[in-house]
């Protein structure tokens, strides 16, 4: 009597597959959750620094700068969609039209919480202290 070889696969065969792709998948997501997380940072910044800008050339043509958040060029990053970061003006409590500070405020909890640049281009940030502003700013 003849055996007719069986094609296909054993149960140990897809188990292993099985265990190698769940490990993958656990080194993949928290992995490319942070990525998101650096990115939409970087994007903050960066419409951070333009609204800076902004305030610099207003300052230029007034000798002033604009001490209402209604009047920044953006109010949210994104520039589109969905806001992951609030901005806006910090004034002085003195009123003092040389001087602000522009905050951007994560929507959700941030480890690096709200970035701050002021007129003389000083960067803060109020995240948690295992995050420097440098580690932050850099898009660690």
């Amino acid at each position: 009597m003849q055996y007719k070889k069986q094609d296909g696969f054993t149960l140990i065969e897809i188990m292993i597959a099985v265990v190698i792709v769940a490990i993958l998948a656990a080194i993949a997501v928290p992995n490319y959750a942070a990525y998101v997380k650096r990115g939409r940072r970087a994007d903050a910044m960066a419409t951070l620094l333009k609204n800076a800008n902004w305030m610099q050339q207003k300052f230029t043509i007034d000798n002033a700068y604009p001490a209402s958040a209604t009047v920044l060029p953006f109010a949210q990053s994104p520039e589109a969609g969905t806001a992951k970061y609030n901005l806006s003006i910090v004034v002085p409590a003195t009123a003092n039209t040389s001087q602000y500070t522009l905050q951007a405020v994560p929507v959700s909890t941030d480890e690096c919480g709200t970035f701050t640049i002021d007129q003389t281009g000083l960067r803060g940030q109020t995240g948690t202290a295992n995050k420097s502003v440098t580690d932050c700013w850099a898009g660690k």
